[in-house]
């Protein structure tokens, strides 16, 4: 008889590694700050590893929440809820849901090398103009592994699972909404599993499920200056690249196909603000907020650190100036920092029309906010 008692093992000999090797200098990650917040984002992980695959079954799969108020990782955005649920490539299964009051829905089967692991690439999507949506917004999806339009469809032979991404542009953060709820259920066509105890040989397969799926996002990628970023992604401080359509395999993680992306560093003296200026496109959603060096949002809930274009002052063609700074600078447009040194800015465009400006930048004192 199978123990599950060696994964069990292993599994907490990993949770150690990430310790020893992930929380590391060589990452740049050494003061105590900096390694309770590593922790903290691990626990944020270790919290998903566990619903999405080891309290989770591709015979009986649910939508398990990737991201919220206290599950922060991987550059979760503060205005679209998602979801994920692993497949089986031998069975055939059916999304329900509705899409309610969101500027964009999708559903995207990404494959991997082993349960857990979705780094190897897009298999098929949709977007809410690409399949039928009622009168009411209702709407089902297949999968299968046949390609059909309407229809989602698996690699066989490989792991699979497909994430939900609903994006809302609301004066109040669609993950801080206590009363917004996303209708979303997935079922099998045909002979789905009976629930029943776990078995040892299934716990330790799910358990090195999530164990893959968190070195996935961690010791697997480079850290921040390391490696080669997608272009996207400017490591030059305080400046921000071109916004670039995001393609699957340049190394920008799990993305949205539909989904421009622009990114860059901050970093900032306690007397210094980056001034930002530049124009939204015409796009289904528009978003720029903070992360910081383990990715993971900031406090939304309470802060000024999240800004889609029904937040934010523009002008009627659109442009905008926006103050990144450590103190609520009395004008329009604030991104707090949090009194953080340091961080991540980063930029989502949802099927955006023609060309999208590169935004300008410029580091200014604070006390000289108030004249400008």
């Amino acid at each position: 008889m199978s123990d599950s008692r060696p994964a069990w093992g292993e599994f907490f000999a990993f949770m150690q590694r990430l310790d020893s090797e992930y929380l590391s200098a060589a990452r740049g990650i050494s003061s105590p700050a900096d390694v309770a917040e590593g922790e903290h984002m691990l626990l944020h992980l270790l919290k998903v590893g566990l619903d999405v695959y080891v309290d989770n079954d591709p015979g009986r799969p649910r939508f398990a929440p990737l991201a919220g108020p206290t599950l922060k990782w991987g550059g979760e955005g503060a205005d679209n809820p998602s979801h994920c649920a692993p497949l089986d490539p031998a069975r055939r299964y059916r999304i329900c849901g509705n899409v309610g009051t969101a500027q964009y829905v999708s559903f995207t089967v990404y494959k991997g090398k082993e349960q857990g692991d979705w780094n190897d690439g897009v298999i098929s999507a949709l977007n809410h103009r690409e399949f039928t949506v009622g009168t009411d917004g209702e709407f089902e999806i297949e999968i299968g592994v046949e390609a059909e339009a309407g229809k989602l469809h698996m690699e066989p032979g490989v792991a699979n699972c497909v994430i939900s991404r609903h994006y809302f542009e609301d004066e109040i953060c669609a993950m801080a909404n206590p009363d917004l709820h996303i209708a979303l259920s997935i079922e099998v066509l045909e002979d789905p599993s009976f629930p029943r105890p776990i078995a040892a040989a299934d716990l330790s397969e799910r358990l090195r499920a999530a164990m893959t799926f968190i070195e996935g996002q961690t010791l697997a990628r480079p850290p921040i200056g390391q490696g080669e970023p997608p272009a996207w992604f400017s490591l030059v401080p305080n400046r921000l690249p071109k916004p670039m359509q995001w393609e699957p395999s340049e190394g920008g993680g799990a993305g949205a196909v539909d989904n421009a992306y622009c990114a860059g560093l901050y970093v900032l003296a306690p007397d210094e603000a980056l001034v930002i200026e530049g124009r939204w496109p015409e796009c289904v959603y528009a978003n720029v907020m903070l992360w910081n060096r383990f990715l993971q949002g900031y406090d939304y809930r309470y802060r000024s650190c999240s800004l889609n274009r029904k937040q934010m002052a523009a002008d009627e063609n659109g442009r905008f100036r926006i103050v990144v700074a450590h103190e609520d600078p009395g004008v329009p447009n604030w991104l707090d920092t949090e009194g953080r040194p340091n961080g991540v800015l980063y930029w989502r465009f949802l099927l955006a029309n023609g060309d999208i400006e590169q935004p300008s930048s410029e580091v200014v004192p604070f006390a000289a906010l108030a004249g400008r």
